[in-house]
């Protein structure tokens, strides 16, 4: 009988833990799981959830942490006790440690073991804020969250290493460079790089954009997209910013993309100049277009980036480093070519999508015997 998986997520919108969650129950052997899930009812999430044909139950979840969202906690915790019970759970997957707290409450009462996906690079007073020792396992995206979790005090036994993947054959290089290109009105030897992450602050944006004065020096008809919507507060002060350096030109605001291949394929270089940073799925996604890199050597980003090999890492912060970086692979089409034919071959070697949910499968195979 096939084991009968909730996932747990209160995100409605799209970003790198949406697209993978998306990936896994897309890819999960339904002869061995039976998936169900609970997301916010708004946003393109539960839409292409229900594509997949999978039971899907929209629930604003709350903060666990802001005193505002409390007076709601009680009756979420309630409506998933229920869902639990009617749909036979026998695992919960929450898709990431936000919603650890509230989750476990409603799973304790029926004995279902719960599952935490840890996303984020996390601190060791978040371990402790979100209950995370509670949990049957707990996934990390990266070695070094899972050192924070056990630094933390976590049971050894409980934390796993879980990378992500990629679909590879839908990440395959294109030589078509020019379709969007030309949607854009840009000439087809004009440099152009970016970045595709949700807008907040932990991206580092506005390191991006002062980077990106430094390269315009030299390259002044360089082009950056910035894919991805998040944190509309902030995407304000990024655009201001642009406008206050005369940037208008050379930055392009692109917004959510389904397909963010067709904006990788474009790229001259793929950039992520994040100051907080988990994992960076986008960057598996770059290096297997074939794209260089240059990101920030934070997080679980060294664990996906080999320095100097699939591409280049710069301090955080660092607007200058961000930017000579860059232009070196720039001025440099031969050692952009090598960094990206080796990030290809490192992402198929150890990011493939099929990789990471035969991962997945195996621990929810482990938990559940228990």
């Amino acid at each position: 009988m096939a084991i009968r998986v909730l996932y747990v997520h209160g995100i409605g919108e799209i970003g790198g833990a949406e697209t993978d969650l998306l990936a896994l129950l897309n890819g999960l052997d339904r002869k061995r799981f039976q998936p169900f899930v609970v997301c916010p009812s708004l946003g393109p999430l539960i839409t292409e959830i229900e594509r997949l044909n999978i039971p899907v139950y929209g629930i604003t979840i709350p903060a666990w942490r802001k005193a505002k969202d409390w007076i709601a906690i009680p009756a979420v915790i309630w409506k998933l006790k229920k869902l639990i019970h009617s749909w036979q759970v026998n695992l919960i997957h929450v898709n990431d440690y936000w919603w650890s707290p509230l989750v476990h409450a409603a799973a304790k009462q029926s004995h279902v073991p719960v599952v935490v996906h840890v996303r984020q690079q996390i601190e060791s007073c978040r371990v402790r804020q979100y209950g995370l020792t509670k949990p049957a396992s707990l996934f990390a995206v990266s070695k070094n969250i899972a050192n924070v979790l056990l630094a933390s005090g976590v049971d050894p036994q409980k934390v796993h290493v879980a990378y992500s993947g990629v679909d590879l054959q839908s990440s395959a290089p294109s030589s078509d460079r020019e379709s969007l290109r030309n949607r854009y009105g840009l000439d087809s030897q004009q440099p152009v790089i970016g970045t595709i992450a949700n807008i907040f602050p932990r991206k580092g944006f506005e390191y991006l954009i002062d980077a990106l004065e430094a390269i315009r020096q030299t390259f002044p008809n360089i082009c950056c997209f910035i894919v991805g919507k998040g944190d509309s507060s902030y995407l304000e002060k990024l655009q201001q910013r642009v406008r206050q350096k005369g940037l208008d030109s050379n930055i392009v605001f692109a917004g959510f993309q389904a397909n963010v291949y067709d904006y990788l394929n474009m790229l001259d270089v793929f950039v992520l100049p994040s100051v907080l940073e988990g994992f960076g799925i986008a960057l598996i996604e770059a290096m297997a277009m074939g794209k260089p890199v240059v990101a920030t050597s934070v997080g679980g980003i060294p664990e996906v980036v080999e320095d100097g090999v699939t591409g280049i890492l710069v301090t955080p912060r660092d607007s200058q480093q961000l930017a000579d970086a860059v232009g070196r692979l720039l001025q440099d089409p031969q050692l952009s070519w090598q960094m990206g034919h080796a990030g290809r071959e490192r992402a198929q070697r150890c990011f493939s999508r099929e990789q990471a949910i035969s991962r997945i499968q195996t621990l929810y195979q482990a938990v559940t015997v228990q």
